[in-house]
């Protein structure tokens, strides 16, 4: 078990326990690829509105800028691979055709000894050489992923959540309130509230919040201004949207480009 960090690539190879019986991963979202190889354990990977229980071989995909977390049951062994990358090292070719991938995958074992090698790289390599290699082994584990169809799911059927989150994506420019929201699909503010948070696991304003934090972020990152980027998003002012993006992100705009950190969501 090993963990590499360096410069924009995180590559691990994890077995977490601990005291508790049943436990909750940060619910977060950032702005990399992740991708999960997962070996063992009990546990049900939510991404956005969908969750699947996990069986060994099986890969999650998860996309920059979407909400995920896991419901881990930690009285067993909790195995799995980890590597995080940013989206601007993958072709265009490339990340045309993930873009419309599903988030996860089963019977992946094929892919496992593409980890595996990792494993052994990580006692011979690091630095600039370990991070090609990890690059090297991603971009074929996205590769056989296109190739696959992702797992169409028992849960994915129309709800309210989902009318959200795709309207949300939609209107992400503009500002989004209970309210309006509420507004937008006729229902009460409570009923919105309470339905969302009961299928997503998060607050809505929440979830907002991050949507609206992670794009503003993204723009940053493609070289506009912070203030700009607030605007953009819909924040009205530019000292909520500050206040916002360093409680949640633990870094000033202006220093946004210095890091790269994982958005957690209350």
């Amino acid at each position: 078990m090993f963990t590499f960090d360096y410069r924009d690539v995180s590559f691990s190879h994890k077995d977490g326990f601990t005291s508790s019986p049943k436990d909750e991963f940060h619910k977060h979202m950032h702005h990399v690829f992740e991708v999960i190889y997962f070996v063992c354990g009990t546990v049900e990977f939510h991404v956005e509105d969908k969750s699947q229980k996990l069986t060994p071989g099986d890969v999650v995909l998860i996309q920059p800028g979407k909400f995920h977390f896991a419901d881990v049951d930690r009285q067993s062994s909790y195995q799995r691979f980890v590597c995080k990358f940013p989206e601007d090292i993958l072709p265009d070719s490339i990340l045309e055709k993930i873009g419309v991938l599903g988030a996860f995958f089963k019977n992946c074992e094929n892919l496992l000894p593409l980890f595996q090698d990792l494993d052994q790289y990580a006692e011979e390599f690091s630095g600039e050489e370990m991070r090609s290699l990890c690059l090297a082994r991603m971009v074929e584990v996205l590769i056989r992923l296109s190739m696959k169809e992702s797992v169409p799911l028992e849960n994915d059927r129309p709800s309210v959540a989902k009318d959200l989150v795709s309207y949300i994506e939609q209107h992400l420019h503009e500002k989004i309130t209970l309210q309006s929201l509420a507004d937008a699909f006729h229902y009460s503010t409570s009923y919105v509230a309470t339905s969302f948070r009961k299928e997503m696991h998060v607050s809505l304003i929440s979830y907002v919040r991050g949507k609206k934090v992670m794009a503003a972020h993204a723009l940053i990152m493609h070289g506009m201004k912070p203030s700009e980027a607030a605007a953009a998003m819909g924040f009205v002012d530019y000292s909520t949207f500050f206040r916002s993006y360093e409680k949640m992100m633990g870094f000033s705009p202006s220093n946004s480009k210095k890091y790269n950190s994982a958005i957690e969501l209350e």
